[in-house]
């Protein structure tokens, strides 16, 4: 008892020393340094001068000292620089690098930290790559924002090296962690696969042929259609089977983005496949046995063939019986295809996709696609987010809107020549459309079909494919 007396005293008088204190205390927050004209983003190109010179309001200026430190992650070392101010020639590569300056108040010895990145820039930072095919070789273009053509630049860049076959595809490889994004590299596809080639995207030299990008290549390449992925890394179908880029290291390691095995399995692909972004799965047609076939995507994938679960009766993915012409999956949601079945009729299909742990396929129509005789041979297919569809016939496009089956040819004019690329950028309002010698700008926003924004000439032979590149 006697304890617990001495205790509650205890916290009584504690109590009422609380009470007792006012609170009144004097506190001088320390001056901070007000830093301006400090930019997130310093450009600059290979050989120039960087200047970084902030304003800095403070007091007395002489209690300050500044340092400076600009990371070289592929040297795993970094440059160092004192004082209030960067002047010198920027020696690094065409590269992104992260900056720090560290501002120290010697006085208390506070710290206030400044992050900034240096963009090394060459000629090819902004401007638009195009892979073309001319007198049967496959080229490499590059159109500077003033419109200027440089032809044959990959070429120039390596010694008179060619491209080999014809031409495919053209990508660019981005990384989503590097804000904002930039094309660190550019990757050429085409039909003799072991000359597939990755090329820097600053030089425009060859960084290594797709027989490179194996750690144990195939005998032969027989490439398909690859997509690039938001880590730098790309996925696609190479004979046959689905390849998917290692992922699993830092993104300049140079085993960064090789492609192992394939997914193990008994299947044969159709060359485009749906590479789900966000869910942990990966959808493929089998051509042989015509049939959509599934890849769960756990770090590796795995093929698991038609081991998902359908929900509808509409049709049978495991019994399509389609020659695919197109397919795609939407927004990593929808999925259509068009192909032919075995009496050659043309047919479109339609199915949503959901992961539950499982994949479900759910079946929504398959029907006749009700203008057959605009889709020929040689059609080109692409889409906008909002399942808009367009495809090439001949010298024109046309916009094709599944929910209504509404066609509408775009506006454009070419001239009687053949339309030999479509793609969509700016979130599918701006098209890119190819025409020998011509790449065409095409606003296909709400309400548009297909207005000219800019047409671009001087492309040597056929435009197969183009990538934008507007790095800051």
């Amino acid at each position: 008892m006697r304890n617990r007396f001495f205790i509650i005293a205890a916290l009584l008088a504690l109590l009422a020393a609380c009470y007792k204190d006012k609170g009144n205390y004097d506190y001088n927050v320390p001056e901070k340094p007000i830093i301006t004209n400090l930019d997130t983003v310093y450009s600059v190109f290979v050989g120039d001068s960087l200047i970084i010179k902030p304003t800095i309001q403070y007091s007395d200026p002489a209690k300050l000292s500044f340092d400076w430190k600009i990371a070289i992650p592929e040297l795993t070392s970094d440059l160092s620089f004192n004082g209030p101010e960067i002047r010198t020639v920027f020696g690094l590569g065409a590269n992104r690098y992260r900056g720090k300056l560290t501002i120290t108040d010697n006085s208390n010895g506070m710290k206030y930290f400044h992050d900034f990145i240096v963009s090394g820039k060459t000629n090819f930072s902004q401007g638009t790559t195009v892979l073309s095919l001319h007198n049967g070789e496959t080229k490499l273009s590059f159109i500077k924002p003033d419109g200027t053509v440089q032809p044959d630049i990959y070429e120039a860049a390596n010694l008179g090296e060619k491209l080999g076959g014809k031409p495919r595809q053209l990508i660019g490889l981005r990384h989503a962690s590097i804000e904002p994004w930039h094309t660190t590299s550019y990757w050429v596809f085409t039909d003799e696969g072991e000359k597939g080639v990755q090329i820097d995207s600053y030089t425009m030299k060859k960084i290594k042929n797709l027989s490179g990008n194996f750690f144990i290549p195939p005998s032969t390449l027989a490439p398909g259609n690859f997509s690039p992925t938001q880590m730098e890394s790309m996925n696609g179908v190479i004979n046959g089977k689905l390849y998917v880029g290692m992922t699993q290291t830092w993104n300049k390691n140079p085993l960064y983005n090789m492609f192992g095995n394939p997914a193990e399995g008994d299947y044969n692909l159709f060359e485009q496949a749906a590479f789900n972004s966000v869910m942990p799965y990966f959808l493929g047609y089998d051509k042989v046995r015509k049939q959509v076939v599934a890849f769960t995507n756990f770090g590796n994938p795995a093929y698991i063939g038609t081991g998902y679960q359908v929900v509808g009766s509409a049709f049978d993915p495991r019994s399509l019986g389609l020659d695919l012409l197109f397919f795609v999956q939407v927004n990593d949601g929808n999925c259509f295809a068009v192909g032919k079945d075995a009496s050659g009729t043309l047919k479109e299909i339609k199915f949503g996709v959901e992961f539950m742990g499982i994949i479900l396929i759910k079946p929504e129509y398959i029907r006749n696609f009700s203008q057959p005789s605009l889709v020929t041979p040689t059609t080109k297919w692409t889409n906008s987010p909002g399942e808009i569809f367009y495809f090439t016939s001949g010298d024109k496009i046309y916009r094709y809107n599944p929910t209504n089956e509404d066609f509408r040819q775009l506006t454009t004019n070419f001239e009687g020549k053949e339309v030999t690329m479509i793609k969509l950028i700016d979130g599918g309002n701006t098209m890119l459309a190819g025409t020998e010698g011509t790449l065409y700008h095409l606003d296909v926003s709400t309400g548009k079909f297909g207005d000219i924004i800019k047409k671009q000439t001087g492309i040597p032979g056929l435009t197969i494919d183009a990538v934008i590149r507007n790095d800051p």
